[in-house]
């Protein structure tokens, strides 16, 4: 279904000559759909959450509790029917999160007694544990190089939401928001020493393979090997300003309205047949 679906809005992108940004993919068939427009030329991006390539369905057993905290849309699919592709083919778009890192679900279920999806966060947070977890997972286990790394956490989503160079890259003018990583070093994911506001972490106990010793916003230190500095108000909000290249990319290639090339084959061998 998912892959049906993700091919009908391609298609639908593909007769309005635009681009299409694909969230949420977590089944292989969806990924195979994009794979193969993008194969065609079509500009698609497809973005699969962390959550997808590591957890399969069976997080959805018979304790409450622990089924409640792994509420997903989509939901996470069985090992066979899972988007493990995205790892092994980065250019498909970014790796996300997915939530705000307020997932409460414990103390929801002791205040209420109750056992309504509805109260529960839709969402597994993972923000601080998104790039431990994925270089291991990613770069340990040969799916992906360091460069891929990159470009999935960092480059590929400051491309396509327009920030680049500004975000996505290490280079005069750009900000100096970096990371000196530590593949070497180790640590146990756990919610009694993670950092985010959830009393509940879809990773706890597992250990990983790389990671963050230093973090820089603006050039201020906000994370220096397990001391958090980060001074609550500093974000700021970064204006993304609309059309970025690949618009124009499209703009150019509607005012042609030739035939793509795979489309222009096609048709040939139709006639030859």
């Amino acid at each position: 279904m998912e892959g049906e679906a993700a091919n009908r809005a391609i298609r639908i992108a593909q007769v309005l000559g635009v681009p299409i940004y694909i969230l949420h993919v977590s089944a292989k068939d969806a990924v195979d759909v994009i794979a193969r427009a993008r194969n065609e030329g079509r500009r698609v991006f497809g973005e699969v959450l962390l959550g997808h390539l590591i957890i399969d369905e069976s997080v959805s057993d018979k304790d409450w509790t622990r089924a409640a905290a792994h509420v997903m849309s989509p939901p996470f699919r069985t090992h066979e029917r899972a988007s493990r592709g995205p790892v092994a083919r980065p250019a498909i778009g970014p790796v996300a999160h997915d939530g705000d890192g307020s997932l409460r679900v414990l103390r929801i279920a002791e205040r209420d007694g109750t056992r309504r999806f509805d109260k529960y966060s839709n969402h597994f947070g993972g923000v601080e544990d998104r790039m431990s977890v994925l270089w291991h997972h990613g770069v340990n286990m040969g799916r992906l190089t360091p460069n891929e790394f990159v470009r999935v956490t960092s480059t590929n989503a400051a491309q396509i939401f327009n920030l680049y160079p500004r975000e996505g890259a290490v280079q005069v003018g750009a900000d100096a928001d970096t990371v000196v990583w530590d593949p070497n070093a180790t640590r146990t994911i756990s919610v009694k020493t993670h950092h985010q506001n959830m009393d509940f972490n879809v990773f706890e106990g597992m250990t990983v393979q790389g990671v963050v010793t230093h973090t820089l916003t603006r050039g201020a230190l906000a994370w220096a090997n397990g001391d958090l500095r980060a001074v609550r108000g500093a974000g700021q909000y970064l204006k993304r300003p609309p059309n970025a290249s690949y618009f124009e990319a499209a703009r150019v290639a509607n005012k042609l309205k030739e035939p793509h090339p795979v489309e222009r084959a096609s048709d040939a061998r139709a006639q030859a047949a």
